[in-house]
């Protein structure tokens, strides 16, 4: 059973490192968003605040941004 969790928690390591690694090439503004969303945890209207941009327009961005993550891991 430790064997698993050992194995499991390696897996997720090498994942993270795949993520933070994609994030990393992401254009400045995309990754912004991407950490006030998921990082700091703010809303969608915070993150407009934030950025200078619309609501709408961070809902548009981040499930593009999102789309084109998942298709690089």
């Amino acid at each position: 059973e430790e064997y698993n969790e050992v194995a499991t928690f390696d897996d997720t390591s090498a994942e993270l490192l795949d993520l933070k690694e994609e994030l990393s090439k992401l254009p400045l503004e995309e990754r912004k968003l991407i950490i006030a969303r998921y990082y700091q945890d703010l809303t969608q209207q915070e993150t407009s605040n934030l950025l200078g941009i619309s609501q709408v327009q961070v809902s548009r961005n981040e499930t593009k941004i999102l789309q084109k993550l998942r298709s690089r891991l």
